[in-house]
């Protein structure tokens, strides 16, 4: 007898059309989520691949830039002939200059050089130097020049100074950062003269024999608060040049300056200075006010052979400086020199020779003033508020 209900459900259970239709549907199903896969680890390759050739093209410039700065300081370092030599400081004059004994000349080239004299005192460096030049040696005094570095036993630097060099595609200082690689000086590379105790300095031609072929120089730092009590001073020369100006007229309207610069040595000359003890001692004095002034506070004054440097506070005179934007450059000097100033008893008016402001919210000034004028008394003056005050400074 025929079950048509089981051939019925067989029909539908064990048909062969719709059972490849079903197992091809798994099948691709199964090849889908493989592919699916596939395609995830590709894009995450591709992603790896990427960050990597990101991370290259990121590091590239600077292991070439590193690259290209070991060769810069391996030529800086490449056919340099260094003289030396040394001496010590003898007892200080009446000018603050101490001699330097036993010191020769040291030749390289047709070019002696050799430290004459220097004064030290907290927040003052000058060092004497003089030069000689063989007849062979081709020189415009006028525009003589040097490069020079100072510093001490502990690599303490006073000064790292790069004569003018008029080459438009020295745009970057890499002296600096090469003589601190060569003493083994750290350093913050986005402040790169932030260690050096100088603030202001450079030097300049004190003397030149024509005749006798010698220029005496005068290298002239000031500290930015004091310099360091040193026990050996170390100066290096070098790069010794001459820069030459040609003012040409093309026409009535128009002038051109033709520059041109001159290396006359590229030898380097190191002298070891020893400090004696005794020099280790402060040389400073420092003044006061023999009576107070109103409105005018005053931090220190010190007093040295080279000058004096003052420090004070004032809100009048913050007040006039904040004005001086809105004055002419003469205008804003006498109005300064008006409201503050330094004189001897002779009525002579000490000049300004710089300063700024301080860490603290003050000002600093430095002037020419020096030990030998308090033998004729020194004054400070100030006006405040339409009344002028004058008081005696003296020693603290």
């Amino acid at each position: 007898m025929k079950n048509e209900l089981y051939e019925k459900f067989a029909e539908e259970k064990f048909n062969k059309d719709s059972n490849y239709k079903a197992i091809f549907s798994k099948i691709k199903e199964g090849d889908t989520m493989k592919m699916k896969k596939c395609r995830k680890y590709k894009i995450l390759n591709i992603a790896a691949i990427f960050m990597i050739i990101v991370i290259i093209a990121s590091i590239t410039p600077s292991i070439y830039a590193k690259i290209k700065w070991d060769i810069q300081f391996k030529e800086y370092q490449q056919n340099r002939q260094l003289g030396e030599a040394k001496g010590s400081l003898e007892d200080a004059k009446e000018t603050g200059y101490a001699q330097v004994m036993d010191m020769n000349y040291v030749t390289q080239e047709g070019i002696s050089a050799k430290v004459d004299s220097i004064l030290m005192t907290d927040d003052c460096f000058d060092a004497n130097i003089s030069f000689k030049f063989d007849e062979s040696i081709i020189l415009d005094s006028q525009g003589f020049s040097f490069s020079y570095v100072v510093y001490d036993e502990n690599n303490n630097i006073y000064q790292i100074f790069e004569r003018m060099h008029m080459d438009p595609n020295q745009k970057q200082d890499t002296l600096t950062p090469f003589i601190y690689r060569e003493l083994g000086v750290d350093y913050n590379k986005k402040d790169i003269y932030a260690i050096q105790f100088a603030d202001r300095g450079g030097f300049g031609n004190i003397e030149a024999n024509e005749e006798n072929r010698t220029i005496t120089t005068n290298i002239t730092l000031r500290a930015g608060d004091t310099f360091p009590r040193s026990r050996k001073i170390y100066i290096k020369l070098f790069d010794l040049g001459y820069t030459m100006f040609d003012l040409e007229n093309s026409n009535k309207e128009n002038n051109e300056i033709t520059v041109e610069d001159f290396q006359i040595s590229k030898a380097e000359w190191l002298f070891e200075i020893d400090v004696p003890e005794k020099f280790q001692e402060s040389q400073t004095l420092e003044l006061k006010l023999q009576d107070d002034i109103p409105g005018l506070e005053i931090e220190k004054i010190t007093l040295t052979e080279a000058g004096m440097v003052l420090r004070y506070k004032s809100v009048e005179y913050n007040n006039l400086i904040t004005a001086g934007k809105d004055m002419k450059g003469n205008e804003f000097s006498k109005a300064r020199e008006s409201m503050l100033s330094i004189t001897d008893g002779e009525g002579r008016v000490f000049q300004d020779l710089g300063g700024g402001t301080t860490q603290n919210g003050g000002y600093k000034m430095i002037l020419d003033a020096g030990k030998k004028d308090l033998s004729k008394k020194l004054y400070i003056n100030f006006k405040s508020n339409g009344e002028q005050y004058t008081s005696e400074l003296v020693v603290k």
